[in-house]
């Protein structure tokens, strides 16, 4: 992976250049925004990480200039605490994430290995994304973030063909409103689309649900049933939690999608249907191949088009949207509005169950607010202690405790001769002086 970073503190400059490529990363650097953009429009990167303030151009204008060049280049923006609200606006035009000074390498590392889920590491300055507008989709999914972009030009393309899809993520990341916009954007859309959640039927009664009964096949089959293959003749049938089926049920339905007929129970006269097969999955479902627990040839049948659906966390950009959103959902006939502080506790928070969980979030505050106004007093309490907790559950080294350490080693190395030194780092004398006060360094 390739990084570019902007930052006009030469100091800081140069430490975080040596931390990543410690780390195995290949690092450029610039001074300032210009110098930067030259760089990016001569060498195209996979992350940029930039000042937000610097002099001449500012980090605001130097993602704007980036994502025009390559929409997937992931922006980390560096901001000053004064300056964190800033951030929301710029997760809006496209940031990636955001980190606060005193930068904490460890967390920034953590970001930087984030980015990877939907960085394209053979990024191409000519690729084409085709973007789908929002009055084109037939289903509301919110999200203008690149991840979410390619998806939703993927979904457009893959709908118009009958291949199976497999759409797999954590739980509450929109697996079954990109089943419905597949639906609505295919030639099927005028037919069903049947949805069975695999993980809510006993397996003693999955045979029956999939492919239906004949009256006395079983106890209390008083009359012939139609199965979900049935229902959904013609049309799509969308098998959700696929990885919940047992090993007898993945036979008979592998069975059933290499011929598409099948056998209700009880009876010995085949049925044959013409159905598309969206499934969706929060498992990995190569590592349950591996473990045996999922059929290989199952899989395959399934896997013809993946698509993986990213966490909240990993396109905290589109947050801000989902809010508003889901305030307009839940009031539309009153104009609540969120202060910016408790907007960022928002897109800071980690949501493991991701956009389902901001609905509900959003919902509750609702439901207990009595003012049109929604601040930090109104969130849940475990989003409003979530960053105290987190920072006191790492152990982290910001770049203040770097940059005195590095100061400290090459002062010693020059036998504390500042105006060596201060060549040595690259810094004017005046600079070093102030940092040695600053930090508290004794000198010889």
């Amino acid at each position: 992976m390739n990084i570019l970073i902007i930052e006009d503190d030469v100091s800081q400059k140069n430490i975080l250049a040596d931390f990543l490529k410690s780390k195995g990363f290949e690092v450029d650097a610039a001074q300032t925004g210009e110098e930067g953009l030259e760089k990016f429009f001569s060498h195209p990167v996979d992350v940029v990480i930039s000042d937000y303030r610097m002099p001449g151009i500012s980090g605001k204008e130097v993602l704007q200039r980036i994502l025009k060049i390559n929409p997937l280049t992931a922006v980390i923006i560096i901001t000053a605490y004064s300056s964190v609200n800033n951030a929301v606006e710029l997760l809006k035009l496209g940031a990636y994430d955001y980190i606060e000074k005193p930068i904490k390498l460890d967390m920034l590392l953590s970001k930087i290995k984030n980015a990877r889920s939907y960085i394209q590491v053979e990024q191409d300055s000519k690729k084409v994304h085709q973007a789908i507008d929002d009055d084109e989709l037939p289903v509301t999914f919110i999200g203008n973030s690149p991840k979410i972009k390619e998806i939703l030009s993927m979904v457009r393309r893959i709908s118009l063909v009958n291949a199976s899809v497999l759409i797999s993520g954590e739980s509450g990341t929109g697996k079954e409103v990109i089943a419905d916009l597949i639906h609505q954007l295919s030639t099927r859309r005028d037919k069903n689309m049947v949805k069975v959640n695999c993980s809510a039927i006993p397996e003693t009664l999955m045979e029956s649900e999939l492919f239906g009964h004949i009256k006395g096949a079983f106890t209390g089959a008083i009359r012939d049933r139609k199965g979900r293959f049935e229902e959904a003749d013609g049309g799509i049938l969308f098998l959700d939690e696929i990885g919940e089926i047992s090993p007898m049920i993945q036979v008979k339905l592998l069975r059933t999608l290499q011929t598409m007929e099948f056998e209700p129970v009880g009876s010995s006269k085949p049925k044959k249907v013409d159905v598309r097969i969206i499934s969706a999955t929060n498992k990995n479902l190569k590592t349950e191949v591996q473990l045996g627990h999922f059929r290989e040839d199952l899989f395959y049948r399934l896997n013809v088009i993946p698509l993986v659906l990213p966490p909240l966390r990993e396109r905290k950009q589109d947050i801000p949207d989902l809010v508003h959103y889901f305030l307009d959902e839940f009031n539309p006939d009153r104009n609540i509005t969120i202060t910016h502080d408790a907007l960022m506790m928002l897109v800071q928070y980690s949501w493991e169950g991701n956009v389902r969980q901001l609905r509900n979030v959003i919902q509750r505050i609702l439901a207990l607010s009595t003012s049109d106004k929604i601040t930090q007093d109104d969130l849940p309490e475990e989003i409003r202690n979530y960053l105290h907790s987190e920072k006191d559950s790492i152990e982290q080294k910001t770049i203040a405790e770097v940059e005195k350490s590095h100061i400290q080693k090459i002062l010693e190395e020059c036998n504390y001769n500042q105006l060596k030194a201060a060549e040595v780092l690259g810094v004017h004398r005046n600079t070093l002086s102030r940092k040695i006060k600053e930090y508290h360094i004794r000198m010889r």
